[in-house]
């Protein structure tokens, strides 16, 4: 007997750590019913609390999350935690709340298998290059990361780019072994970062490299059925081949993300002309 397919509540990019992004899910719940929960990060600050968040309001619901940039920030408290630190600690909770946190990992719901992870970026998108990407990315108009992820107790102790770039190649050599790997059902790829420009609004904006890949060999000869992210505050729902590619980032309350609360979709249905 075929398994059901799940109907996936997808949203991203709540930022619960500004009080003024305050936003309930249980308010905003699909009207019409879901049956997993696609959470592609940025919820809360850290990792732990993003969990404990999520759990709290959605206790007991089929729950798929990937951590995005902003899970791992220093959130500037008194416990200078790391990142490897919220990727271990992470793990150990999510398995308590009965969250499945992808970092580079595989989990099977009803008929369906998510795939996900941080992804991180491959710095090209745009950029001249690793050497002006790694420069620009950490620079004093770079992203914060480089300044709010930490990889030891001391303050000088921040994530470099090139460890960046080295979770990426590990995101991207996971994903294509696993979606070579045959399944029988749909597939669905979760991460936070882009997989391809056009979630973007331009591909030669400024820092383009550190928002997204262009990973369009690695979909097309893979072909998944929905690759789910987040990271860009800007709503995307286009196809790549034949993957259907879907952000629904609710981002910053003054920004207009073009989120939709309640947005299912339903693996039954084929994806968009």
């Amino acid at each position: 007997m075929t398994a059901p397919m799940p109907r996936l509540w997808v949203f991203s990019d709540l930022h619960q750590d500004c009080p003024e992004n305050a936003w309930d899910p249980v308010v905003h719940a699909p009207a019409s019913g879901f049956d997993v929960a696609v959470v592609a990060g940025d919820v809360h600050m850290p990792l732990l609390r993003a969990l404990e968040w999520l759990s709290e309001r959605l206790p007991g619901l089929p729950l798929v999350y990937v951590p995005g940039n902003h899970d791992f920030w220093w959130d500037r408290g008194e416990e200078r935690y790391t990142i490897q630190d919220q990727i271990e600690r992470g793990r150990e909770r999510a398995g308590t709340l009965g969250i499945h946190l992808l970092m580079d990992d595989a989990c099977l719901i009803g008929g369906a298998r998510f795939l996900g992870g941080t992804l991180w970026t491959d710095f090209r998108l745009g950029s001249f290059g690793l050497t002006h990407a790694f420069r620009s990315a950490q620079g004093r108009d770079g992203m914060v990361d480089y300044r709010r992820i930490r990889t030891g107790r001391r303050s000088r102790d921040r994530i470099e780019p090139d460890e960046v770039f080295a979770m990426y190649r590990a995101s991207h050599a996971f994903l294509d072994a696993e979606l070579a790997r045959p399944h029988d059902g749909p597939t669905v790829v979760v991460t936070h970062h882009a997989p391809h420009p056009d979630s973007l609004p331009s591909r030669y904006a400024h820092l383009a490299w550190c928002d997204a890949s262009d990973l369009t060999d690695l979909i097309e000869r893979h072909a998944p059925g929905l690759w789910v992210h987040g990271h860009v505050h800007r709503h995307a729902d286009y196809l790549v081949g034949r993957t259907r590619i879907v952000c629904n980032a609710r981002g910053h309350i003054d920004e207009s993300s073009g989120f939709l609360a309640d947005m299912v979709i339903d693996l039954h249905c084929p994806p968009i002309a």
